[in-house]
């Protein structure tokens, strides 16, 4: 069976897609920005505070599914700073999450995201072992 959820962010209906999907032990999160409650930018300027809201949406989605983020098996990282501050903010957010299950992962430098404010979007894979 598939399940699949929302975040209630306006860009799921308009574009047509979920926060993530369930298909037995997998989970898919879809990339995930830091929008507030309001719906705007959260922390514009703030490396580390949008790295951990971001991580704080795909907790809620993989809550939804009964997972949590010790399932998750892989994180892809989008980012528009590569410099050595930007990457240390994000790190420590990062890390922070996954210190005792770090996750497989990869970084990306791209030259823009969803909306100016923006600076960082994560997508995460995760395995429900219960689920298998």
């Amino acid at each position: 069976m598939v399940d699949r959820v929302s975040s209630g962010a306006v860009w799921e209906d308009r574009v047509g897609y979920c926060r993530a999907v369930k298909d037995g032990p997998h989970i898919w999160v879809s990339g995930t920005v830091a929008v507030g409650e309001d719906g705007q930018a959260f922390a514009p300027g703030d490396m580390e505070a949008q790295t951990r809201r971001c991580l704080e949406i795909i907790e809620a989605a993989l809550e939804k599914l009964g997972a949590a983020m010790r399932d998750v098996r892989r994180t892809r990282v989008f980012v528009t700073d590569m410099d050595a501050d930007a990457q240390a903010a994000f790190a420590r957010a990062h890390s922070a999450v996954f210190a005792e299950h770090p996750p497989a992962s990869a970084l990306y430098g791209i030259s823009a995201l969803a909306g100016p404010d923006f600076l960082v979007e994560i997508e995460a894979d995760a395995y429900l072992a219960a689920a298998a």
